[in-house]
């Protein structure tokens, strides 16, 4: 349940499917928007339009989107065999193909599969243009391959997409057919139109971040996923926490307030009684105490930490910027009356890097100092300026 949770969390209530296709030599793209409701999901908007490299505004671009491509620039075969092992399945299709240029889908059926390829350059040009216009796609898929996540869910022989004929009986599986009119189909008691099938099954998809597909779009779909939630997590904690953080001001300011008109009473009152002086003196000298233990943990500190800060800013590569450097640092704030409590043995080192490699580098060999017991990564991820930013713990031996 808390797995559920925190996916809803992330995702939403609101997704976007869109279908790259080419009709007629033109690009365009079909989209919809679906909602999740106590009563299910419920199609809130649909169009199809021309593509120009851009997403009309009254899309929300907030929301994640699941790309299905599915244009001229996708070559689709039907090939005889299910074999689990994606690579005789190719050979058999396209053979002498260099795969390191290509991204592909898998759709196996009863006796025979679908396979779909793309160019990297092309599908990467595609995902760039979604990032200019700030849209992170949160899931991609090639050809008609996203159909496998709904075919359970209807009776239909035969299913339309905007130009293509998808039918279940295998002799032929996939052909070219354009319908003049829009043709709705009922996908777990939803009405859906066959130009926005393949957008569906895209959301569908998304939704249960799952699918018995295979190939190497999948592992990119995966990718996208995962950062599309890393980005959705990071802003919305970061609301949350403005909103906690608010919230404790507010209260800081009324107990504030309360305390303040109790220490004005106060004070008068020790203008009066004479005795307060004691209380003074006393205050005065428990000051004084603490004062003296500062100093001696940061005489400590310093002495301590020259040597060891020094070899470890010898060591940062040109590649890493250093933001925060904390020799033994305080387990909590310091409060009156309270003992000041340090993490001993402990650095915490936080900053940014722009080659992982001299930062994993970095890391062992800070490990490798004789003074050094262990070396742990708290953080290490892309902040909103996709800066990377890492927090290290060192614990000294």
């Amino acid at each position: 349940m808390a797995v559920l949770s925190l996916h809803n969390f992330l995702l939403g209530k609101q997704y976007i499917g869109v279908e790259h296709f080419t009709l007629n030599n033109e690009d365009k793209t079909a989209l919809l928007l679906v909602e999740k409701k106590k009563e299910g999901l419920i199609i809130s908007k649909k169009d199809r339009v021309g593509y120009n490299g851009k997403i009309a505004e009254k899309w929300d671009s907030k929301l994640p989107f699941f790309l299905i491509i599915n244009s001229s620039q996708v070559i689709q075969k039907e090939v005889s065999g299910i074999e689990a092992s994606d690579e005789k399945l190719l050979h058999k299709s396209f053979p002498n193909t260099n795969w390191d240029d290509f991204y592909y889908e898998i759709w196996r059926l009863k006796t025979k599969s679908i396979i779909a390829i793309a160019r990297k350059s092309y599908v990467n040009t595609i995902i760039e243009n979604y990032t200019n216009q700030k849209i992170t796609a949160a899931g991609i898929s090639l050809g008609v391959c996203s159909i496998a996540d709904i075919v359970e869910y209807t009776n239909q022989n035969k299913l339309y997409t905007n130009h293509q004929l998808i039918s279940k009986e295998e002799d032929q599986i996939l052909s070219l057919n354009s319908l003049e009119t829009a043709v709705s189909y009922n996908i777990n008691d939803l009405e859906i139109e066959n130009r926005q099938l393949l957008a569906f099954s895209g959301i569908l998809r998304l939704i249960v971040n799952n699918t018995s597909n295979t190939g190497s779009i999948i592992a990119y779909s995966d990718e996208l996923y995962d950062n599309f939630n890393q980005k959705t997590f990071f802003n919305k904690s970061i609301k949350i926490m403005v909103g906690v953080l608010l919230g404790i001001l507010v209260l800081n300011f009324l107990f504030f307030s309360h305390y303040y008109k109790l220490a004005q009473e106060s004070s008068e009152t020790l203008l009066v009684n004479k005795s307060s002086i004691e209380d003074v003196s006393k205050i005065k000298q428990r000051i004084i105490v603490k004062e003296e233990k500062v100093k001696d943990i940061d005489g400590k500190m310093t002495s301590k930490s020259s040597l060891i800060i020094n070899e470890i800013a010898g060591k940062v590569p040109s590649s890493i910027l250093l933001n925060e450097l904390v020799f033994n640092p305080l387990e909590k704030k310091i409060k009156a009356e309270e003992p000041v409590l340090t993490k001993d043995k402990i650095i915490t080192i936080s900053g940014t890097t722009i080659a992982n490699n001299d930062f994993t580098k970095w890391v062992e060999e800070i490990e490798k100092l004789k003074w050094v017991d262990k070396v742990l990564i708290t953080h290490f991820g892309k902040n909103e300026e996709n800066e990377t930013t890492f927090s290290v713990n060192v614990t000294l031996r």
